[in-house]
């Protein structure tokens, strides 16, 4: 019989966009094996990543306003007004309106389990907003405009990439990517005894977004300021790619 060579590598296809660790270009590091047996067809499989670096140009802030009280009614009407409050400050402090939506809100009734059973107490509401701004440095002072107006609780801000940022960077280490797929490909087929003749397939996924923040000096109600600092984000992009090969 003739011998043949397939060389393969199994990897993840994946996209992210991530924030933390610094850096320029990665290359993918997965497994590689090989076999050789008979065959008309050559092709080496490689997987690769490339990322890219970039200053957030977003920031989304959770806020949420709560009330409490005996009457159901009683706790819609105290959460409206301070919401209406935290907008309206929020608005004054030049944050477009649209960039200010609810993202929950809730009333009950509170139950507590006793000896007896379950006893039915007052109510509970909470009116969740999110702010969005392309202005990250003012992230601190939208934090503190809206708990000195009504917001009662922080849940948390996250730093992160306009669409049309995400999409170029996306590109860019895509091309990373891609390059760093065909030097991994001339150096298996070097060991190999092979040729690169082409692209026969190529494989990735969605992007994915994994912000993170740090925040310092939270104190509601207080003259302290809120300071945030965003860090670097980082776009991820890994493809699987399928070259065919000559002897």
């Amino acid at each position: 019989m003739n011998a043949r060579s397939t060389l393969s590598v199994c990897a993840v296809a994946a996209v992210l966009v991530v924030a933390g660790i610094a850096g320029a270009t990665a290359l993918g590091m997965g497994p590689a094996s090989a076999d050789t047996h008979t065959t008309d067809s050559k092709a080496i499989t490689v997987s690769a990543a490339g990322t890219v670096d970039a200053t957030a140009n977003q920031a989304v802030i959770d806020v949420a306003v709560t009330a409490s009280g005996n009457d159901s009614t009683a706790v819609r009407e105290s959460l409206a007004a301070d919401v209406q409050s935290v907008r309206d400050a929020l608005a004054d402090d030049g944050v477009p309106a649209n960039t200010v939506r609810t993202t929950n809100f809730d009333i009950r009734q509170q139950r507590d389990r006793t000896p007896n059973g379950v006893e039915y107490s007052g109510y509970r509401g909470v009116h969740d907003l999110e702010i969005t701004t392309n202005d990250t440095s003012a992230a601190g002072e939208l934090i503190d405009v809206a708990v000195t107006n009504g917001a009662d609780t922080i849940d948390g801000t996250s730093f992160t990439l306009s669409d049309a940022k995400r999409d170029r960077l996306h590109n860019d280490a895509l091309n990373t990517a891609m390059a760093n797929a065909r030097q991994r490909a001339d150096t298996l087929a070097s060991a190999g005894g092979l040729g690169v003749a082409g692209v026969h397939a190529i494989d990735s996924a969605d992007t994915t977004a994994h912000p993170r923040a740090e925040a310092g000096g939270m104190v509601p109600q207080s003259t302290t300021a809120t300071t945030i600092d965003s860090g670097p984000v980082t776009v991820t992009a890994s493809v699987q790619v399928t070259y065919n090969a000559t002897a």
